[in-house]
């Protein structure tokens, strides 16, 4: 700039004189600004070395080990004014996208009650994944709370909104009703379950919505307990292969509902307790 402008016009329209212009010139560097400098040389070598991926606390880490004790805080000074930013993991959501992906999110109707006194009243969903023989699978499954019948359990490869609605439809047709009007359907906070489209299912269907505090298992502790039992279990009543799994999974259905006695029951199976319930009413 000095080249197209002389240092007069240049001082004046910053407001600076000439004279102080000069005496900096003059001026020597100061003993910390040298000391930034070699210490801008040692963490440029450690940035390089580890290809950007270190940060200012792992660069005061690495210096410390190399013999040069410097604080954290100013490293990151340094790095800022040297413009050398670290290659970090962007975080996958905000405080923002949380707040508008959080959809719907429904009062816990349940509240760790899980009684219920007739069939159809409380049932409870929810999803998990298991791999087998290197392939991922997602299963989603239903109980009704009242005989601890397992009404569905609907595996897929991905853990969409689809699988939640085969998952509630396949109940639905289970227990052979036209409506799911009364019935309370309680899930975790899980995005297919606080999703737009669930909601829609809710309405069209017209069962009622129950959810879980963030965070705790223990609001849906039954359904918990079931993923806990069928992968205790099924490994010991099947082989396990890919070609047959979800073949032998409508094999445990009928083994958990028809054959498995339930200490929760009386020591009956779910289906037992069921026909017992009809014969009464």
């Amino acid at each position: 700039m000095r080249k197209d402008y002389s240092i007069r016009l240049l001082c004046t329209v910053l407001g600076a004189s000439t004279s102080g212009y000069y005496a900096y010139l003059k001026r020597p560097k100061s003993q910390v600004s040298v000391e930034d400098y070699k210490l801008l040389t040692k963490i440029k070598r450690a940035y390089t070395l580890h290809k950007g991926t270190y940060g200012a606390k792992r660069i005061a880490k690495y210096l410390s080990s190399k013999g040069t004790l410097v604080n954290h805080k100013k490293v990151a000074r340094i790095m800022r004014e040297a413009n050398l930013k670290a290659t970090v993991r962007r975080p996958k959501t905000t405080k923002e996208s949380k707040g508008k992906a959080a959809g719907h999110v429904y009062e816990n109707l349940l509240n760790r009650d899980f009684q219920a006194s007739h069939p159809n009243q409380k049932w409870v969903t929810d999803m998990t994944e298991v791999l087998v023989e290197n392939q991922k699978y997602y299963i989603s499954a239903l109980v009704d709370l009242f005989n601890r019948e397992l009404l569905a359990l609907q595996v897929s490869s991905n853990p969409n909104q689809e699988l939640i609605k085969a998952t509630i439809e396949t109940a639905q047709k289970r227990r052979k009703l036209k409506s799911l009007e009364g019935i309370v359907i309680h899930s975790d906070q899980g995005s297919v379950y606080r999703s737009y489209e669930h909601y829609k299912l809710a309405k069209k269907l017209k069962f009622t919505p129950s959810m879980s505090r963030k965070a705790n298992c223990w609001d849906n502790a039954v359904i918990e307990s079931f993923f806990s039992q069928l992968k205790t279990e099924f490994p010991c009543l099947f082989k396990v292969n890919s070609h047959s799994f979800q073949q032998d999974l409508k094999r445990f259905t009928q083994y958990y509902n028809e054959r498995r006695i339930q200490q929760k029951l009386g020591f009956v199976s779910p289906k037992d307790y069921y026909l017992s319930y009809q014969k009464i009413v």
